[in-house]
Order: structure tokens, then sequence, then C-alpha cells
């Protein structure tokens, strides 16, 4: 079936998730059954109508939120002590203000007044630390427990100031620990309401301080966040209520867009990004993701993928440029790292040249030889999550022309593709990073021995040092120098054989207005007007 006739369709399941969002007269268009679109019933109802990349939304609760995806949408519901701005400069959020001592190990915070939480209840500094004291509980579980490991203490000064004490100076303390999102582990929580509801009912229906509260949430079928009129920020939000439905096929997405039966898709398809543009009534806004995309060699599945030489060979075998090119339509940024390009400050352009990663199948071949491994099957996992699909299809035989691999491809649904990941299931992994808004995310969540993110069974003592040096540095100049130097000795080991970076996309109807894109996943919908 061609392209276009394939976006005329729209998938079932999905079609009546759109219906039951916008009403059945709503899909009439889209159906082909009329001509007035959801958009026009919708037209004084101050409702933004919004697809997602996500099969479904099952993670709300800042201490499980593991997806780009389910932060954007949760940065609208939460706030932290500081936010990043779109020049990834840490900002006042529910701090007003801070002060840091002069050797780096005290910050004290003084906190905002009058902030209420979407039930009603009073922010205060307990609830700063009540946050703290539930990410680090490990009972909890909280995936972004390791974020707080540098803490040596947190303490109360007052109804509205905090004092954070570090266990040595930390550069990306702000950002990585504090921020509201990526941050995640700081993000502050509501008490009153997780003692009322719950663990699991929070991660549906979670209760912040943001600019929107959740009204209705239906796992798999869509998600109500509607204005906060409390909100400490005054005169925003913009819009009453932003209804987001899960649509994550292509084709659907697409067609949705040009009915008017969504208004915003968070991650277009990059197949039809030409069609899309070529439609007067969409607008398409574009920037370099904050993250790396890889395939994952899992040293604790593949005997053989303890030997360097066998790993550094499957990831020289990697022709970038045609992966991007074949697998993911020309549009995300071939590389051979982890640090990616929105973070300038440290990301080199010249890497591609100077990487142990760098494309050599002559080089390849030989390292393989070297190893005496013979021929070898190895199981690839892989999700239509972020075209993830395609891409393998087009990896496999890139890498098989050179080496002697043959490669099964393991398909699996997002959320079983996601949890396999987590638990290090897999031989080989085709995945990546979100939300490396800091050097610190890039390396230390993924390649210290014990990293959060290392399910691959990656140790090298002397990288362990580095990185841990580079977190705590506070000279620019010197962090940059020590940044670079850990992403050259990752390169080497190739725990990881990197591919690209994403280049995030965004589509949005044209009477969308004021949304602005950030290299970060704290999008603002507070801003966004309708008309």
């Amino acid at each position: 079936m061609r392209a276009k006739e394939k976006m005329n369709r729209l998938d079932r399941r999905t079609m009546l998730k759109l219906m039951a969002a916008t009403g059945t007269v709503g899909m009439t268009r889209a159906l082909g059954l009329g001509t007035r679109t959801a958009f026009a019933q919708r037209r004084g109802s101050n409702e933004l109508i919004a697809g997602w990349n996500l099969d479904q939304i099952e993670r709300l609760d800042p201490a499980f939120i593991n997806t780009t995806e389910q932060m954007q949408i949760a940065t609208n519901i939460f706030s932290g002590l500081v936010y990043a701005d779109h020049n990834l400069v840490p900002q006042p959020d529910l701090a007003e203000s801070w002060e840091v001592s002069k050797d780096g190990r005290e910050w004290v915070f003084k906190l905002r007044e009058g902030v209420k939480f979407h039930d009603g209840s009073d922010f205060t500094a307990d609830d700063v630390l009540f946050t703290y004291n539930r990410t680090n509980n490990p009972k909890v579980g909280s995936i972004h427990r390791r974020r707080l490991a540098e803490i040596e203490k947190v303490e109360k000064l007052g109804k509205y100031e905090v004092r954070f004490k570090l266990k040595s100076p930390s550069a990306a303390f702000l950002m990585a620990t504090l921020s509201r999102f990526p941050g995640r582990a700081m993000a502050i929580v509501s008490r009153t309401a997780l003692e009322k509801m719950g663990d699991k009912q929070y991660n549906v229906t979670p209760v912040g301080t943001g600019p929107f509260r959740v009204v209705e949430h239906k796992v798999g079928s869509k998600l109500v966040l509607e204005r906060f009129d409390d909100y400490f920020r005054p005169g925003i939000p913009k819009v009453k209520r932003i209804t987001i439905i899960p649509v994550p096929e292509p084709e659907t997405a697409v067609s949705a867009l040009r009915t008017g039966d969504i208004q915003f898709h968070n991650r277009p398809p990059s197949q039809f990004l030409d069609v899309l543009r070529a439609d007067p009534n969409i607008v398409i806004m574009e920037g370099p993701d904050p993250g790396f995309q890889s395939l994952e060699l899992n040293q604790n599945r593949v005997e053989a993928f303890k030997d360097v030489r066998v790993r550094l060979a499957i990831a020289k075998a990697i022709n970038r440029d045609e992966l991007a090119k074949r697998g993911y339509f020309g549009r995300v940024l071939p590389d051979v790292g982890p640090i990616p390009a929105a973070q300038k400050l440290y990301f080199r352009e010249n890497k591609r040249e100077i990487s142990a990663q760098k494309y050599d199948p002559d080089t390849a071949i030989r390292l393989w030889e070297e190893a005496k491994v013979g021929k070898m099957k190895l199981k690839l996992l892989t999700s239509i999550v972020r075209g993830n699909l395609r891409g393998a299809q087009v990896l496999k035989p890139l890498i098989e022309q050179v080496l002697p691999i043959e490669f099964e491809i393991e398909q699996a649904d997002p959320s079983v593709y996601f949890q396999r990941g987590r638990q290090g299931d897999y031989e080989t992994y085709l995945a990546g990073s979100g939300a490396d808004v800091d050097p610190n995310d890039s390396l230390r969540d993924f390649f210290i021995t014990k990293a959060k993110f290392n399910y691959f069974g990656y140790s090298n003592p002397t990288v362990d040092v580095i990185i841990e040096e580079q977190f705590r540095e506070g000279n620019t100049q010197r962090r940059i120098a020590l940044v670079h130097l850990a992403e050259d000795l990752v390169m080497a080991d190739a725990p990881l054989a990197f591919t690209h970076h994403l280049i995030e996309f965004v589509a949005m109807r044209s009477e969308v207005k004021n949304f602005r894109m950030s290299p970060t996943p704290t999008w603002d919908f507070s801003q966004i007007t309708l008309g």
C-alpha cells in the first residue's frame, strides 16, 4: 500500500481513542463522512487536542518516569526548585533565589510563599524534605535515587527556606538534581495526595504545583489536563484544557493532524515530514535532541562482548551515514559518542574524525579476526518506539556485510521493550538516552560501574574516576577537558556502538500559537494560545 493511501485510513484502536476524546462527530472528516472538522467544533472551547508518540502514558510520578515523552507531560504538572530554560540555564521555579557557600558544598534556597498544590494544600519547606526523603528511600524504589547520592543532608531552616549540604562540590547539582525535569529526583510531590491515594494511583493521577492539573486519565486511552487557576505565575496557562491521546501509529498521526482531529503531535513520523510540511495548515518545528542513540552490547548475556575488540569491531562496522539516510530518512545526526550537539559547550564537531568508533570496515574485520570469535548469531531487541524497528532493519545488514554476524530482530511492544531493557534481558538492544542536558546525564548515568542505566555490564575503574571528577569539577574549562577524556575512553571501550543523535520534530496546526521548543523535555504548554 502506498504511503498516501495509508495516510487516509485510521487505525481502528486509535480512531476509537480520538472519537472518545473529541466526540464522534468530530471524526467525520477523518472518516470521509462529512466536512466539519473537530477543530471547528472546538473553536470556542479553548482546548488543545494533542497526539502523543506513546502506546500508553503509564507513568506520571516523577520518581518513576523514565522516558522523554512522559517528562514532556509531567513538566506541566509538577514544579522543581529550579527549571531549565531554553538555553539550558537554571531559573527560579519553586525557589525564588539561592546562595552557595564559598566551598560549593552548601546551597540555601529561599522558597516561594503562597504556592498551592492542585489539591489545595500549601507548599512549604516540609514538601522539599518529603520529596527528598521519598526519592532517597530504597523501599520506594525510585529509579532516580542515585541523583541524590552527593547530598549529605537536607535541612529545614524555616517554613520557606531549606539548605542542602553536599558531600563535595558539584557542577551539575542544580540541573541534574534540583530541576523540575530532567532532574526528576526533586520534582516536588504532594505528601497529602500520596497518603490519600497511594503510590499506584498517584502514578496515574498525580498532584503537583504546576500550571495544569490532572482531571482524567484513562491509561492507554487519554489524559486530560486542566488549567490550574491557583498557579503561582499569574496570567497562565492560556488554554483551559489539554487532552492528550496516545497516537503512536505514523499514518494515523499524520491523518489526524491533517484533518484537524489533533492539533499537536510531540514526535511526528519522520518519513512523513515532507507531507506535513507541504500542508499549509501545519507548522513543523525542529531542534537537536539532548540524548544519544546506540546499539547496546550486553556483556552480561554474551561472553564474547567482554572482549573490547569484539565490541569495537561492531562499532567500527557501522556506516552511520547510510544508517541515517536509509533508516531515519536523513533526519538524525550521525555520531559516534554520547555527548549530544544540544550540549553546545561540550560537543565536539570533529568527534567523528577522532573517535575510536569511526567507521572503518577493514579495521573492524582485523579486530574480529584477532578476537577469534568466528561466526556469531545475535538477537537484537527493538520496538516501534522512535522508529527503532526500521532502524534495526537497516542496521542489521550494515553490520552483517562487514562481520560474520547474523542478527535476529526481536520486536517487542513498547512496554515490554522498556521492561526488558531495564532488566538487561537482551543480547543487543537498540536504545538510547534522553533529556541529557548536562554531561553528567550522558556519562555518569550510563558508564560508571554502578550507573543506574548500566544494564549492559560495563566497568572501567579509570572511567569511573574521571566521570566522578568531572561531576565535582567547578572550573568550566577543566570540566570540559574531563568530559572529553571520559567520552574518548568510553568510545574506545565501546560498551555501546553509538549511532546517532535524534533531531526532535514537533508538528502542530497553524491555530496553535506561542509554543516554543526546548532542548530539554521541559515543554511549557502554559503559554500556548489557540486561534
